[in-house]
């Protein structure tokens, strides 16, 4: 309590109690209830000024117990992120980690809490995209190719959302993740252009008798004699119909002939 606020309570209407006690000596009772009422208005002031300073004083006291609390617990909260995600391995991530990782990193998206801890918890945002990246991956149990990644719009997102050249917690193993996720998918667009591009040329080639001068229609008896030995034949009936599949390996591709009763039906890579 202020030193203003017991004077009001107690100084103030003592001094005005001494004043109406004189004034009911002289037998001015008028004079001595005056005294009296503002005797007692005056101890109400401050008697209520002092319970609200004491009252904001516990308030003030509860809030930053509170957010010493907050502080501690989302401080060790990050550290425990920081501990697991430093331990993951990219070829092998395990998945109840990752989760728990973007469990323990969650409440750090509200940017205001972030700003209250006073930087005690620096590039909580980035760690979280990356536990959020890492279960991503994880999903694929170590079995992740460059198509994946491709197909994993989710993935992408995170990761070229990511901020170039960052330097802070466990740069060591961000960076270089994000520069493999970002490889992998240039590699599957690069993939996915050469396949279309051997498509069309496939059904040029096709269209133009330019596997070994075999196209539909021809008879079985000149696919070795253009391709060479097969690599395989599979034989099968069906339907009254006898099919084989003849795959040849040439120049690390595969090529596949199909024949329906010794008759070429299709030719494939």
């Amino acid at each position: 309590m202020s030193l203003f606020a017991l004077c009001l309570l107690m100084v103030c209407p003592v001094l005005l109690l001494l004043v109406a006690v004189r004034y009911f000596r002289l037998r001015n009772y008028r004079m001595t209830a005056i005294f009296v009422l503002l005797a007692l208005s005056v101890g109400f002031i401050g008697g209520f000024k002092g319970y609200g300073e004491m009252d904001s004083r516990t308030k003030s006291s509860t809030a930053s117990t509170f957010d010493r609390d907050q502080r501690e617990n989302m401080t060790q909260r990050y550290e425990q992120a920081v501990d697991i995600l430093s331990q993951l391995n990219f070829k092998h991530p395990d998945r109840e980690k990752t989760e728990e990782a973007v469990r323990l990193l969650q409440d750090f998206r509200d940017e205001k809490m972030v700003e209250n801890l006073d930087g005690a918890c620096p590039d909580a945002a980035m760690l979280l995209a990356y536990a959020e990246a890492m279960d991503q991956v994880a999903s694929y149990r170590g079995r992740m190719t460059n198509q994946d990644v491709h197909a994993d719009r989710k993935l992408l997102s995170i990761v070229q959302d990511m901020p170039a050249g960052y330097q802070g917690k466990l740069a060591e193993k961000i960076v270089p993740f994000q520069r493999l996720i970002i490889a992998m998918n240039d590699e599957a667009e690069k993939e996915v252009k050469l396949d279309k591009e051997n498509a069309q040329k496939h059904a040029e080639n096709l269209s133009q008798g330019k596997y070994g001068g075999i196209r539909p229609g021809d008879s079985e008896n000149n696919i070795t004699a253009a391709f060479g030995k097969p690599a395989r034949v599979s034989e099968t009936d069906e339907n009254g119909q006898h099919l084989k599949q003849y795959v040849f390996n040439h120049n690390g591709k595969s090529i596949y002939v199909y024949t329906k009763d010794g008759i070429v039906t299709d030719v494939s890579m």
